[in-house]
C-alpha cells in the first residue's frame, strides 16, 4: 500500500493555516471581536497560508510518489516527535526571555513560557515535520536514482 500523494501537502497547509490564524490573532487580537474582525481574520489568514503554500509547493515539492505507507508513517511520526520537542524547547526559551524581561517574575514567566512553547508547537510542528519528512524521502529517492 502506498501513501496518498498529497498527504504532506495537506498536513503542511493545515499547520500553516493554524499558524497564520495565531499570528493574525496575535497582531490584531486586541480589536473588537465583531463580524468584520472575524472576516478580516479569515481573509488575512487564508491569504498568508496560500502565499506560504504557494512557495512551499512550487515545482512539485512535498508530493509523495510511490512511497510505501508504513515506512512513511514511521518516518513522519519520528520527525513529528523530534520537531515538536525541539520547537517546544525553542519557543519556551524565547518566550521565557521575553516574558521575564517584561514581568521580572520568574515563576510566572516560566509557567507562561512553558504553556506557550507546548501550545504553539502543537500547531507549528506538523508543518515543519511535513517538510523535513519530504526532504528525507526526496533525498533517499535522489540517491536511489543515481
Amino acid at each position: 500500500m502506498k501513501a496518498p500523494t498529497h498527504t504532506l501537502r495537506v498536513v503542511f497547509a493545515l499547520s500553516m493555516l493554524a499558524c497564520s490564524v495565531i499570528l493574525v490573532l496575535f497582531i490584531r487580537g486586541r480589536a473588537a471581536w465583531t463580524t468584520e474582525f472575524w472576516l478580516q481574520l479569515a481573509t488575512a489568514s487564508i491569504a498568508l497560508c496560500a502565499a506560504i503554500c504557494f512557495v512551499a509547493f512550487r515545482r512539485g515539492k512535498m508530493r509523495l510518489l510511490a512511497v510505501p505507507l508504513w515506512p512513511f508513517v514511521r518516518l513522519f511520526v519520528r520527525q513529528l516527535a523530534i520537531i515538536y520537542a525541539v520547537s517546544a524547547l525553542g519557543i519556551t526559551a524565547i518566550a521565557l526571555a521575553v516574558i521575564y524581561a517584561i514581568t521580572r517574575s520568574a515563576p510566572n514567566a516560566l509557567a507562561l513560557a512553558v504553556l506557550a512553547g507546548l501550545w504553539l508547537s502543537l500547531w507549528l510542528a506538523p508543518g515543519i515535520a511535513s517538510f523535513t519528512t519530504w526532504r528525507q524521502l526526496h533525498g533517499a529517492e535522489f540517491k536511489r536514482d543515481r
